[in-house]
């Protein structure tokens, strides 16, 4: 259970730190303006506003991890974790309910205060409350997909870590679909995130 537990504060400390059906009206031709940080702002309004995520993440850490994270709204989330030392784990979430996967057997956790990983924690108000320096770092292309470049400092809201973050917005829908976060404190050194903003995402519960 104890390591349980540290596998929990590391995937919610990961999806903090950096969904997927288009927002309607959001296609089109993005550019950036002589406001970076309105940009950073618009665009994580947009995320925000996404009904579902899917999103691969890959961690330099002390004890490096690869998560794969599936969000549905409100508050649905199906998450799958490896690490380096063997350390495997699948949850799905909903509300204040999680389960743990043992074999083909899901089973209910006792503790329904374990942290609940959303991978929108940095694009909320709360966190964008604390943006420095952003500067628009030019474009690139993620997967084909032509991008426009920002980073910036902030406080993560889980675990209160100063990170340096950069995040690549969508030309054609405005929204991010790669982030890159660099701590400077705690287990994790970067986390690597890119987001599929087209596949649609279900997730059921364990019938109980």
């Amino acid at each position: 259970m104890k390591k349980l537990t540290l596998v929990l504060i590391l995937i919610a400390s990961a999806a903090s730190a950096c969904k997927t059906s288009a927002v309607a009206g959001s296609e089109g031709n993005h550019a950036t303006s002589s406001n970076p940080k309105a940009d950073v702002l618009a665009a994580s309004q947009k995320f925000i506003a996404l009904n579902s995520l899917s999103g691969k993440i890959e961690a330099v850490a002390e004890t490096p991890f690869k998560q794969q994270v599936e969000y549905v709204a409100p508050d649905r989330y199906h998450v799958v974790y490896r690490d380096d030392a063997g350390g495997e784990v699948e949850m799905i979430m909903a509300g204040s309910s999680s389960y743990v996967r043992s074999g083909d057997t899901w089973n209910e956790t006792p503790d329904s205060t374990n942290p609940t990983p959303t991978m929108r924690n940095s694009f909320t108000d709360e966190a964008l409350k604390s943006i420095s320096d952003v500067k628009f770092e030019g474009e690139e292309t993620v997967n084909g997909t032509p991008a426009l470049v920002y980073s910036y400092k902030l406080v993560t809201v889980v675990g209160n870590f100063p990170v340096t973050q950069k995040i690549w917005v969508s030309r054609n829908s405005g929204v991010p679909i790669k982030c890159y976060v660099e701590y400077s404190t705690g287990p994790i050194r970067t986390l690597t995130t890119t987001f599929d903003t087209e596949t649609p995402v279900t997730i059921e519960l364990p019938v109980k």
